[in-house]
């Protein structure tokens, strides 16, 4: 019996947190805008979007539009390979025969489709729920359970953010945190996911376990 696995991109596949700060960094200065974000200001992020991090870096809203383009084309042109975290090749390719995987993210489903394709990993990504949709992450989460027509009992959303939390709870899916992402596991904590993971092992460990669906789907 297969499930449904819904992977956040950017902190739980991907280690962005620091390209991003340093291309806000970057664009500040071509502003002229001051700039003083550090890494522990990711944990003020709710929810974890880059429009809440301009607002975090003090972008002025003016600039919000300009600052995401900057980002989409920095970090799609190539110029910046963000690393996977270790050990998270390995689990897309195995839970991919095990579980439907879909990425749900606050990125655009372009650069995210583009990263995996040079690590060979796209074939192994059912779909791509991205910025450029309609709606937020519950809402594609949602989407996701209808094409799908699983049962949210045997789904689980896994993120880095509070706001991945919120997500899962609102659209009735389980909630997996991982604590190697953009936001703390102390911050993690206090949307009290059903499980936290310190590093990508323990996730796959877990979700080739026989008994994640039977636990889940008796929940």
């Amino acid at each position: 019996m297969k499930g449904l696995v819904l992977l956040d991109y950017d902190g739980v596949i991907v280690d962005s947190a620091q390209p991003v700060l340093e291309q806000t960094a970057v664009f500040c200065k071509d502003q002229g805008l001051p700039f003083s974000l550090t890494l522990a200001d990711f944990d003020q992020l709710d929810p974890a979007t880059f429009t809440m991090l301009a607002k975090v870096a003090g972008i002025p809203d003016p600039d919000h539009r300009a600052y995401g383009r900057f980002l989409f084309d920095t970090l799609q042109n190539g110029t910046i390979q963000i690393a996977l975290f270790h050990g998270i090749s390995e689990m897309i390719r195995d839970l991919s025969e095990r579980h439907i995987l879909c990425v749900v993210t606050a990125n655009h489903a372009d650069v995210v489709r583009a990263r995996l394709v040079q690590e060979e990993l796209d074939d192994c990504i059912s779909t791509y729920y991205g910025s450029d949709r309609p709606g937020g992450k519950a809402e594609h989460i949602r989407e996701a359970l209808n094409h799908y027509a699983i049962d949210a009992r045997q789904t689980w959303m896994v993120g880095d953010s509070v706001s991945d939390m919120d997500a899962a709870r609102t659209a009735g899916v389980n909630a997996l945190a991982v604590g190697w992402g953009w936001q703390s596991a102390d911050v993690l904590k206090t949307r009290v996911p059903d499980h936290l993971f310190h590093a990508p092992q323990e996730l796959h460990a877990f979700l080739s376990s026989p008994l994640a669906l039977s636990q889940m789907s008796h929940s």
